[in-house]
C-alpha cells in the first residue's frame, strides 16, 4: 500500500474511534419573543433544528429577523431542518414570508390545509389561512411547495439520535391509547365549554422527549380538546417543561390537564397586550409541582398579583426582543432556564 493511502486510512480510523467516543450532546430550546405570536426553536444533540411556528407577518419583518438572530447568531446554525405550523392563524405562520428570504427551510409540517367549504370551518379566521388570495397563504404555499407533509395524532416526526417527537393532537383529534387506567382526576374535571369552531381547537400538539426530559407544546389548543388529552385516560404523561398554551389565554390551559401533567417549569409566550390572562396565571400558581412560571412579557393590563414573579419575566421593556433559553443535559436529568445569552440562570431536575 502506498504510504499516503496508509496515512489516510489511519486518520479515518482515528476519526471513527473519536466519533464513537464522543459524548451525547445537549438539547436546546429557545422561546423567541414574537410579541404575542409563537416561535419556539428546538435544536437537538445532532444539531437538527425544529422551529415550532414562525410568528407574525409584517412589522418590517420583526419576527423573522428575531428568529434568524437566534438561529444563526445564538444557535450557530445556517438553516432549519423542520418548520412546524401548529395551526392556521397569522400569529403562528405569518412569519414564513419573511423567514424564507433569510433562512433555508428543508421540510414543512402542518395539520393539513383547511377546507374553505367545510361546514365547521373557522369563517372568521380563515382569511389568515393559506389560500391563494391571502398574502401570507401565498407565501406559505409557495415556500412549502413540494416540501409539505401533514401530521395526524399518533404520528412521530423523524428525528436523528435520541430525541423523539410525538404528535398528541391534530385537527381536533387526540392520539389513541389504551382505555385503561382511567385518570383519577377525570371525575372532578370541569365541564366542557361550547365547541370551539376556530382553528385553535385543531392545533398540533407535540411532546418532545430526550432521556428523562419531556417538553409539551400544544400550540393554541383549547379547553375541550385539552381535556380529551387527559380524560378519561392520560395520553400525555408527566411533563418537565410546559409551553403555556395559547399565549396564556384562559380558554386554554385546562385545569385537569395542568394537574395531570404536573409540570416543573412553565414558559408563557405572551405579549404585553396579548395573553397572560389573570385566570391562567392564578391557575398556574395553584399547581404545586410548578417551581417556576416564566413569562416573556408582563401583562400590562393586569395587576402585579396577576403576573408571575418579576424575576421570571424576560422582557421589562414592552418592545421586547429577549428570548428564553432552555438547556437540557444529555441524559435529560437536568435542565436550566436562562434569559438570553448571559442572563440569570436556574437549574431544575427532571422527573
Amino acid at each position: 500500500m502506498r504510504p499516503w493511502l496508509r496515512n489516510i486510512g489511519a486518520a479515518l480510523a482515528v476519526g471513527l474511534l473519536l466519533g464513537a467516543d464522543q459524548p451525547p450532546g445537549n438539547l436546546d430550546i429557545y422561546f423567541i419573543d414574537m410579541q404575542g405570536g409563537a416561535a419556539t426553536l428546538v435544536v437537538t444533540p445532532d444539531r437538527e433544528s425544529i422551529l415550532l411556528d414562525s410568528g407574525w407577518r409584517g412589522f418590517e419583518d420583526r419576527d423573522p429577523k428575531r428568529i434568524e438572530h437566534v438561529l444563526k447568531d445564538v444557535a450557530k446554525l445556517d438553516h432549519l431542518n423542520h418548520l412546524m405550523t401548529t395551526h392556521w392563524h397569522a400569529d403562528h405562520f405569518g412569519g414564513v414570508e419573511g423567514l424564507v428570504k433569510r433562512v433555508r427551510i428543508d421540510q414543512f409540517w402542518d395539520r393539513g390545509l383547511p377546507d374553505p367549504n367545510a361546514p365547521d370551518n373557522d369563517k372568521a379566521a380563515y382569511p389568515d389561512g393559506p389560500k391563494p388570495n391571502d398574502p401570507a397563504g401565498v407565501a406559505y404555499l409557495k415556500a412549502s411547495s413540494g416540501r409539505r407533509k401533514s401530521l395526524k395524532a399518533g404520528d412521530t416526526v423523524p428525528l436523528k439520535g435520541n430525541v423523539s417527537m410525538l404528535v398528541l393532537a391534530s385537527g381536533g383529534q387526540v392520539i389513541q391509547t389504551p382505555t385503561e387506567p382511567v385518570n383519577p382526576l377525570s371525575a372532578s374535571a370541569p365541564a366542557d365549554l361550547d365547541v370551539d369552531p376556530s382553528d385553535n381547537a385543531r392545533s398540533l400538539a407535540f411532546r418532545i422527549r430526550m432521556g428523562q426530559f419531556d417538553f409539551l407544546d400544544c400550540g393554541d389548543l383549547t379547553w375541550n380538546v385539552e381535556k380529551a388529552l387527559v380524560c378519561p385516560v392520560d395520553r400525555v404523561g408527566p411533563i418537565d417543561l410546559y409551553q403555556v398554551t395559547h399565549h396564556g389565554l384562559s380558554i386554554s390551559n385546562h385545569p385537569t390537564l395542568l394537574k395531570t401533567i404536573a409540570p416543573t417549569v412553565t414558559i408563557m409566550n405572551n405579549g404585553p397586550k396579548k395573553g397572560g390572562d389573570a385566570a391562567t396565571v392564578r391557575r398556574l400558581k395553584s399547581i404545586p409541582s410548578i417551581q417556576a412560571a416564566y413569562q416573556l412579557h408582563k401583562n400590562a393590563a393586569t395587576s402585579a398579583d396577576d403576573n408571575t414573579d418579576p424575576a421570571l419575566i424576560a422582557n421589562s421593556d414592552p418592545a421586547g426582543g429577549q428570548f428564553i433559553h432552555v438547556h437540557v443535559t444529555p441524559d435529560g436529568r437536568k435542565f436550566s432556564v436562562q434569559f438570553g445569552e448571559d442572563g440569570p440562570t436556574r437549574t431544575f431536575d427532571s422527573r
